[in-house]
């Protein structure tokens, strides 16, 4: 009856010839439904699809700019040595379009030991506490079809040297998806068909699993912010960290030069006099093409999902994040009075970014980087983004860090590295570590060679 009421009584059709774990899978998932989920619905259907808004260029902190200021990197690393850092890490994904079968932090990507995301970015962790001489608390974002295994990884591999204490685990909401008239549609196995809340899910979450009051607990001020599937991300950054720290930055976000116009990443820019993040599907054709007087892109920088975060303004229980709507095929069961049917069916699946925290905060900051030196994601099993180009960019970000320090890498007609390289961050976290860890006595490069 209460169903009927809500205009979802097509969930209890046949009810009676569904077998028993159907029935007690969906009675479980409508038990942890919150009712006021279906208002959101109803705002969602009613509201339709925004218009498309003006946009203005933004500022942002140059390659230049922040190269020319040495105060940036001393403040950056006091903070450091202070213990009020921490770090988040969206690790939710599978690894089903790599062709793995796990979650996506396990995936062995490193250019010679094929060390996992999760072993990289535990070793940068473990080698910024050793080197500031700081405790670093990890949190880290997973969801609930890869939570045990990542935690049994971890427990596993012994959390890689770090403090098993200082390394919390937290899942991501999953959402019931609903067609296109507000309807909620069921999984193959009877229960909801839900989706993840999206990366800016993870504020809600901490909050709910009492990380934001763990994290004021620990002093803990600035997190830094970043996707598991990204290994070239320089965590912890203390040139960023100082930048962020000097203007009061409450959200933080690296940008890139875009390759081209027409790449998917979300770009920075002025909406109603706030700054925020557009989502590249969001972007007209026009504004994605828009060009200066000069010839240059108008709104020519990316994000690339790095951020810091300040505590305190996560923790302000007013920061709501909108919903995005997004669409997908999928497969759902049908109920019918006799037996159920499987078929295709299009998927309203609702979604949070945590890039709109920006136009929400008092003060933001967009820092430029190298594509080069902090960007080589880890999406696809070829082409774009790949397994290959991953262990590319990492094999290059080595071999220049190596030169900086002089030693002479061999190079082929293409100027690429004739060899893999890596650099285990426990042996250089930095290129100030590195140049103290090769000495005087440069290394000779005349095969693959890994410094650990």
């Amino acid at each position: 009856e209460e169903y009927r009421r809500l205009g979802q009584e097509h969930l209890f059709v046949g009810w009676e010839t569904r077998p028993d774990e159907q029935r007690e899978r969906l009675l479980r998932d409508l038990g942890e439904l919150d009712a006021s989920y279906f208002d959101t619905i109803e705002e969602i259907l009613q509201g339709g699809e925004e218009g498309p808004k003006k946009i203005d260029p933004v500022d942002y902190v140059s390659l230049s700019e922040s190269a020319g200021d040495p105060g940036l990197l001393i403040r950056g690393k006091e903070h450091l040595a202070s213990g009020k850092c921490g770090f988040v890490t969206v690790a939710g994904g599978q690894g089903s379009r790599l062709g793995f079968d796990g979650p996506k932090g396990m995936y062995p990507i490193s250019p010679i030991r094929k060390a996992t995301l999760f072993h990289i970015f535990a070793e940068k962790i473990l080698a910024a506490s050793r080197k500031y001489g700081a405790a670093m608390p990890w949190y880290i974002m997973t969801s609930p079809l890869n939570d045990e295994e990542t935690r049994g990884y971890f427990e596993e591999r012994s959390y890689f040297g770090l403090d098993p204490e200082r390394v919390r685990f937290f899942t991501q909401r999953l959402l019931p998806s609903f067609d296109s008239s507000g309807r909620l549609m069921l999984a193959l196995d009877g229960g909801l068909f839900k989706n993840p809340d999206g990366h800016g899910g993870l504020i809600g979450a901490l909050k709910k699993r009492g990380l934001i009051a763990d994290m004021q607990k620990r002093g803990i001020e600035e997190l830094f912010t970043f996707q598991i599937d990204n290994p070239l991300a320089t965590v912890p950054d203390p040139v960023f960290l100082g930048k962020h720290l000097e203007v009061g930055s409450q959200v933080s976000s690296k940008v890139i030069a875009k390759a081209y116009p027409e790449e998917k990443l979300g770009v920075i820019g002025r909406i109603d006099g706030r700054a925020t993040v557009i989502e590249y599907s969001d972007l007209s054709p026009e504004n994605m093409n828009a060009r200066s007087s000069s010839g240059e892109l108008l709104y020519s920088q990316g994000s690339i999902a790095i951020h810091i975060l300040n505590v305190a303004f996560l923790a302000d229980e007013s920061l709501k994040l909108p919903f995005h709507v997004a669409r997908k095929k999928v497969q759902t069961l049908i109920p019918k009075p006799q037996a159920s049917e499987i078929q295709e069916r299009e998927a309203v699946k609702l979604e949070m970014f945590l890039f709109d925290t920006i136009p929400l905060a008092h003060r933001t900051l967009f820092f430029e980087t190298r594509r080069q030196e902090e960007f080589a994601p880890l999406k696809n099993k070829t082409g774009v983004d790949s397994v290959r180009t991953c262990i590319d960019g990492q094999v290059e970000k080595a071999a220049r860090r190596l030169e900086r320090c002089g030693v002479e890498v061999p190079r082929d007609r293409d100027g690429k590295s004739l060899y893999k390289l890596e650099i285990t961050p426990l042996f250089a976290l930095d290129d100030e570590s590195l140049g103290e860890a090769i000495g005087d006595e440069k290394p000779i490069i005349h095969g693959d060679r890994i410094f650990a």
